[in-house]
Formats: C-alpha cells, sequence, structure tokens
C-alpha cells in the first residue's frame, strides 16, 4: 500500500486502459511517509505480448473512465490543511536506521551524492530527508494535487535551487530526465502500482553506474504487544477489510488490476525481478513478517491471491523481528484519525455510517483501556536495494 503512506493504496485498478493512481507512502495503499496510494497512471508493454497493463491504485484519486468509478471517494484538495497534517502525521516515522540502510548500501558502492529521485514523492517526506545527503532531490508523482502539497512543505526550507519537481509517472521519468543523471532512486510505497518491468527498466537507464536503486512497502499498524496484538489486531483488521471490500469491485479488468497489486503485496516484493545483468549486490531485508504486509488480502477481494518470488540465487535476504520499528504511540482516536485518511471518502472507517465498524472502534477503544490511553503500534516493512551495473 510514503504517504505515502499507507496512500497507502484508491482508484480502479485496471488493465488495458489507461489508469489514473499514485503511490500511497504510506498505500492508502502510505509517501511516506505515505499510507495510501497516490495517483499513479500505469502504462505498459511487455515485450513479446500485445497487451497493457495498468495498475490505479489511490487514497487521493479516483479515475472516472466508468459509471462504477462515477463517485470520487478520495479527492483531496491540496489546500485541506487539516487532511494533509493528519495524513503525514499518522505515517509510520522512518528512523535512522532504516535510512541508514539505503545510505550504507549507496556508500559502499558509489562516491557521487549528487542528485537523488523520490518517485511518487506524496507530500515529500521522503524528499526532506533525501535532502540531507544529496546535493538535490527531483521529487515526481502523476498526481498534481500530491506535487502541490510537496512544493509548499518543502521550497520553504529547501529552497527552489535544492529540489525540483515532475509531473511524471514512474516509467515515463526517462522523457523527462536524462540518462545516467541520478545516483539514487527512492520509491516508497510505489512499485506495486507501477509495471515492475518497466519501471526497472527506466530507473536503470535514469542511474549511473554504481548508482542505487531502493525501493520499500509498509503495511497495516500493528500492535507491538503480542498478548494485544493477538486480542486486538483482528479488529483493525476487521475495519481493513470491510472498508476494502467496497473498493475492490467492478469490472474484470478493474478487478484484475486489484489482484496484481495484492499479490504484489503478498509477496513481500519478492515478485520484482532484478536481473543479475543489469543489478548487483540486491539486499532484501524484511521487518516483522509476523505482522500482516498486505492492505486487503483474499478476504477483502474475494477472490484467491497467490505471491510468487523471482529473488535470484545469491541475493542477500534477511528477516526482522522487532516491536520498536518505526513505533507510534496512539490513542483511539489518533487510530481513527488513520483510517480517516486511508478512506479519506468513507464515513465508514470513522465509524460513522457502519454499525459494524462503529462497534469493532468501540471494542478497541477497550482494549486501548479506555479514551486517552495510548497503545505502542509497530509496521511490517519490507526494503529492497541494488546496485545498477
Amino acid at each position: 500500500m510514503r504517504s505515502t503512506t499507507y496512500r497507502h493504496l484508491i482508484a480502479p485498478l485496471q488493465r488495458g486502459s489507461r489508469s489514473s493512481l499514485r503511490q500511497h507512502h504510506g498505500l492508502a495503499i502510505s509517501g511516506r511517509g505515505s499510507t495510501g496510494f497516490q495517483r499513479c497512471a500505469i502504462r505498459s508493454q511487455v515485450p513479446g505480448t500485445m497487451h497493457t497493463r495498468a495498475r490505479c491504485f489511490s487514497s487521493t484519486a479516483t479515475l472516472r473512465e466508468e459509471a462504477e468509478d462515477s463517485e470520487n471517494f478520495w479527492r483531496v484538495s491540496a489546500d485541506d490543511s487539516q487532511f494533509w497534517h493528519d495524513y503525514v502525521s499518522t505515517r509510520p516515522s522512518y528512523n535512522a536506521a532504516f535510512y541508514n540502510e539505503i545510505y550504507n548500501h549507496h556508500n559502499a558502492h558509489s562516491s557521487k551524492w549528487e542528485v537523488a529521485h523520490d518517485v511518487g514523492c506524496g507530500a515529500g517526506q521522503v524528499c526532506e530527508e533525501l535532502a540531507t545527503r544529496f546535493a538535490h532531490v527531483v521529487a515526481s508523482d502523476i498526481n498534481d494535487t500530491h506535487l502541490a502539497v510537496a512544493k509548499r512543505r518543502l521550497i520553504p526550507s529547501l529552497g527552489a535551487k535544492r529540489i525540483s519537481f515532475t509531473h511524471s509517472m514512474g516509467e515515463d521519468l526517462i522523457k523527462h530526465h536524462a540518462p545516467g543523471s541520478a545516483d539514487l532512486i527512492a520509491a516508497a510505497e510505489a512499485m506495486v502500482l507501477m509495471d515492475e518491468h518497466v519501471a526497472l527498466e527506466n530507473f536503470h537507464r535514469l542511474l549511473r553506474p554504481g548508482g542505487t536503486l531502493a525501493f520499500w512497502f509498509y503495511g497495516r499498524p500493528t500492535f507491538s504487544d503480542l498478548k494485544l496484538r493477538a486480542k486486538a489486531q483482528p479488529l483493525i483488521d476487521g475495519i481493513m477489510v470491510r472498508n476494502w471490500s467496497k473498493v475492490i469491485r467492478g469490472s474484470e479488468r478493474r478487478i484484475a488490476g486489484f489482484k496484481r497489486a495484492a499479490e504484489g503485496m503478498a509477496s513481500w516484493l519478492d515478485y520484482v525481478p532484478l536481473d543479475p545483468e543489469s543489478w548487483s549486490n540486491v539486499r532484501r531485508i524484511k521487518w516483522n513478517t509476523s505482522a500482516t504486509l498486505p492492505f486487503f488480502g483474499e478476504e477483502a477481494c474475494g477472490f484467491p491471491i497467490h505471491p510468487t518470488s523471482n529473488v535470484k540465487p545469491g541475493e542477500y535476504t534477511e528477516e526482522r523481528e522487532d516491536p520498536n520499528w518505526w513505533k507510534n504511540e496512539w490513542d483511539i482516536a489518533e487510530l481513527r484519525r488513520y483510517f480517516r485518511v486511508l478512506f479519506p471518502g468513507f464515513k465508514e472507517a470513522l465509524g460513522e455510517g457502519d454499525q459494524e465498524i462503529n462497534r469493532m472502534f468501540q471494542e478497541l477503544e477497550s482494549h486501548f483501556g479506555g479514551e486517552g490511553k495510548t497503545q505502542q503500534f509497530t509496521w511490517p516493512a519490507v526494503l529492497v536495494t541494488a546496485t545498477r551495473k
């Protein structure tokens, strides 16, 4: 699903037509700091085939291409300051240890720290961090609302010379930037929204030899305490399922798009193939695999989900359990706020229009220990880094 969101994730995920979608830095399906998927139009032509593939999955943009998409649940104005404040504040806070996984990889294989790209930038949380290490940051997104928010948030602190903005989907970045012009490309929450083959080809062309590709995904907020997780996490999962199941419906093409995204999440990004002819030093690190990474699975989709793996021999893989990973201390009101920006058009997400969701929030409040009482949450996450040959 970087603000990003957990966004986050959604617009219909369609196959066979041009669709609009963003990365949810957070799915929301969140950049970075994103829950939510953003608007990411995706087109692809796979060698040896004649069909196109499109994914459209966004918390802030919805297509109007078919009657089934007539109600726009996710449109949010760039001027809605309360929404964007809540959107950023309910994303996981990427810690120094996480970014050091990326920086250490880059430092081991490159001496250049000139240009970094944040693909599917959302509100710009990752851009802020990259600007502490790279001379210039390119923020790109297909969603013009996200770019407007990122500009408003970042230009006052970074200045117009330190950051630039590109209105483009990830697969088209090579049309806007010269080959070999980037030292690092970061994509938070975005890969499951893109055609991975076209995106990887683009990223390989954009990077200098020795440059770093880093893409990652995080899933549902998860109680850190294992006893509380056993009792209360099914309620959070139930709210997820009840909301996503309202969205994953419609035409066969749309459902096929959701299936691709769901299977990508269920694969913990292992489905992304990094050809040894093009990429070296591949590292795949997963945190908290005992938790649920996908924002939606078979229960919400209503059709089978089949994870796949394209992990190659020689790639480094590691799993880490860490209940303090990207920890958030939330009370029940903050958990409601998370769902409100994950599903900004659904009153059900606040427990206002769906009796069953309202009941689940009330039960969750009792597990919290009452109004105002906080509990610690962690996040399942996966990071993939690779060096461009």
